[in-house]
């Protein structure tokens, strides 16, 4: 192997190790942070319950927007720094609606999957999170390419009907050149359609997952949701988990392609991979098509 293949090798070890260090970190960070809650019905201990959840599922969100935000301040944006500008009134809407829509259907998502969620073998250590992430790989490979029908389904039917356009889900492409905050600029019923409806059809396939692995699925969940969004000329892929799933498959999608979905909606329904635009004749690759400015 030559020299100039082994520092792409270790450039890509290193870019990788760097993302999956910071997605661990935040889904560690809410596991833990809900470790402490028992299920007792008494209303007061719900109640706590409740904000605990709506708080660290609030800190998920606005902690990867400002990941991409930073990143954002060292990378190149596609189409250039003043395509993706925010309006002061634009960036308080969109955070009134994180708070107002987007974290309750998040924490909708939390409860209705912890219902089934196991309980974590033995304490949480190096080894036992290792152990878990292991496992967690394919898990969430299998949960997204399913996850991700369902989300091209709903999708696809927001743009085929001219009232669910208009009505449900015009408000997101406002931000025909989106950026991380942008992707939360979405109605509730937009949310539940595309977001919440597919989580729980797919986790309804009986995904054995425990407590701990379904905080690193919404962590996942949500750092390919803002990724997609950035509009960062980036080389990374929507499976950060499994590198080395692209050079196999071919079907993990690049910031580009959805970005291009924003500027030609037409193509490119599904978030996670390629598979079902490929399968239903609607994948563009994004660096393929010219961009609209």
């Amino acid at each position: 192997m030559s020299g100039s293949m082994l520092q792409l090798v270790a450039r890509r070890c290193k870019y990788y190790a760097f993302i999956n260090t910071f997605i661990c970190s935040v889904g560690l960070f809410t596991y833990v942070s809900l470790l402490s809650m028992n299920h007792s019905g008494d209303s007061i201990v719900v109640l706590v319950q409740l904000l605990l959840v709506y708080s660290v599922s609030l800190l998920r969100i606005v902690a990867i927007i400002k990941w991409f935000e930073w990143i954002a301040t060292k990378k190149p944006q596609i189409h250039g720094k003043k395509h993706i500008q925010l309006t002061g009134e634009q960036t308080r809407s969109i955070y009134y609606c994180i708070v107002r829509v987007v974290v309750p259907t998040e924490c909708a998502s939390y409860w209705f999957a912890r219902q089934t969620a196991g309980s974590m073998q033995g304490n949480l250590n190096w080894w036992t999170f290792l152990v878990e992430f292991a496992a967690f790989i394919p898990k969430s490979l299998l949960f997204e390419v399913i996850f991700d029908f369902f989300h091209f389904a709903a999708h696809w039917a927001c743009h085929q009907s001219p009232w669910l356009y208009k009505n449900v889900h015009k408000r997101h492409h406002l931000h025909i050149h989106p950026c991380p905050l942008s992707t939360y600029a979405q109605d509730g019923v937009d949310l539940i359609l595309t977001n919440v409806m597919p989580f729980c059809l797919a986790w309804s396939f009986g995904f054995c997952m425990s407590d701990l692995q379904l905080h690193l699925l919404l962590a996942y969940k949500t750092y390919v949701e803002v990724a997609g969004h950035s509009g960062l000329d980036i080389k990374g892929f929507s499976f950060p988990q499994m590198p080395l799933l692209n050079d196999f498959t071919s079907i993990c999608l690049r910031v580009h392609d959805h970005d291009l979905h924003h500027a030609r909606q037409r193509y490119n329904f599904a978030k996670r991979f390629s598979l079902w635009d490929k399968a239903f004749h609607t994948f563009r690759a994004g660096d393929t098509v010219s961009p609209v400015l």
